[in-house]
């Protein structure tokens, strides 16, 4: 790692990889993952996304999976549900978030406008809404007396559906639990602790700041794309009208437009104030950015299989710029024109991504499915077929699963078959 006089760092591309993979919290695992271990990644990752594929296991289990090992499932569930320390919302996507960020993302929240709307005469049927979950949540949205017809629009959603969404989205409902996959809503006050409600809330554009340099040392190092997409500070939530999405096309005025993009200005303010350090990597063309006195790690050794909603993975370009696999996620492809499977999951070994496989659990039979395995060009199967079959006994095991079938798709696959047999 080099650094000149304009306090520019130069990484090659070992040591970007090995940064982003030490900041993502790869390494070695302990002996016996606690509930502490999960608590002290969420604080790492800042973030948990959740999906709701449910072919293997729901997406948010499985990174504290990736680098914990075999910890106890229900750990993030009382995290979550029972002791409140993470609380659901909008972060990168859909995700399980500390909650210490929780005053960080108020300015996301627009909560005055919200109740000012549910003062108005439009407003009244969004106010029946959560005044209803205030006597009876928490409650799903299909439980609410009036729970309306579907709109055909917002993910076909009922009217109901999206005046609770439109309130979670505001903070003055939140998540207070799921019912299979099925949110429960409540108000915020009693899902929220006190002390996170009452806690200091920056200006807008400082929040924003904020969650871009957790953003930096989230991933070690990243393009401004990267660092700013983490939390998507600045995106089209950040930047849509406060007024509800049904109402958009009626107000006039600031309420009713996009806000203009400002995280340029921002990213360059926090390189100007010596909070970000501008960085180049070898090999990337775009500029890079780290956190001052960041320091790379000489190794790193990790083995892990990694859910494509996982933090290291969500973009694709970094994927490919960090570890040259080009990766699509083919759910949505129609099956005859899928390359690598339905739910491929890309394998990391040492500190770098060196095969992947498509997982399913069959839950009837017990069995953890390997429905595809492909090796990465340039490894050498002799020595990624044991650790990935290692990796897949103890994913196995974690799951409840009696036993493993590989099927004959992909270039990896009967010698992982071999190897498990």
């Amino acid at each position: 790692m080099a650094t000149d006089r304009a306090m520019s760092i130069t990484l090659s591309q070992p040591e970007a990889r090995r940064l982003a993979l030490a900041s993502q919290g790869f390494g070695p695992r302990p002996e016996k993952p606690t509930i502490g271990h999960v608590r002290k990644l969420a604080a790492r990752l800042y973030a948990f996304q959740i999906d709701s594929v449910n072919v293997l296991v729901r997406a948010h289990y499985v990174p504290a999976f990736a680098r914990l090992g075999p910890y106890p499932m229900d750990a993030l569930d009382t995290l979550v549900h029972r002791k409140r320390e993470l609380f659901e919302y909008w972060g990168h996507a859909a995700c399980l978030l500390p909650l210490s960020l929780y005053p960080l993302l108020r300015y996301r929240m627009h909560t005055e406008q919200a109740q000012e709307y549910m003062r108005s005469k439009r407003g009244a049927d969004t106010a029946k809404a959560y005044a209803e979950v205030a006597e009876r949540g928490p409650i799903a949205a299909a439980e609410l007396s009036n729970p309306g017809k579907r709109s055909g629009k917002w993910w076909g959603w009922a009217e109901g559906k999206e005046r609770l969404e439109y309130l979670y989205g505001s903070g003055l409902l939140a998540i207070a639990g799921r019912r299979g996959f099925q949110r429960l809503y409540d108000i915020a006050d009693r899902v929220i602790s006190r002390a996170a409600l009452d806690a200091p809330v920056p200006p807008r554009e400082e929040a924003m700041k904020q969650l871009i340099l957790l953003g930096a040392k989230a991933h070690g190092i990243g393009t401004f794309g990267d660092i700013t997409g983490y939390f998507e500070v600045d995106g089209w939530r950040d930047r849509m009208p406060t007024a509800p999405w049904w109402e958009w096309k009626r107000p006039k005025g600031p309420e009713g437009r996009r806000a203009k993009p400002i995280v340029k200005r921002l990213v360059s303010e926090l390189v100007e104030e010596g909070r970000l350090v501008a960085a180049r990597v070898d090999g990337w063309s775009e500029p890079a950015y780290v956190l001052p006195r960041v320091r790379v790690p000489r190794s790193v050794h990790a083995r892990a299989l990694v859910t494509p909603f996982d933090s290291l993975v969500w973009e694709r370009s970094r994927m490919h710029r960090l570890f040259g696999m080009k990766y699509t996620i083919e759910l949505y492809t129609p099956q005859p024109k899928r390359v690598y499977g339905y739910y491929v999951f890309p394998f990391l070994l040492g500190d770098t991504l060196v095969a992947r496989c498509d997982l399913k659990a069959d839950r009837q039979r017990k069995v953890l499915m390997v429905q595809s395995a492909f090796l990465e060009p340039g490894q050498d199967a002799r020595r990624v077929a044991p650790e990935l079959a290692a990796e897949l006994r103890q994913m196995q095991a974690w799951l409840g699963l009696d036993r493993i079938e590989v099927s004959d798709r992909g270039d990896l696959a009967a010698r992982l078959r071999r190897t498990l047999r």
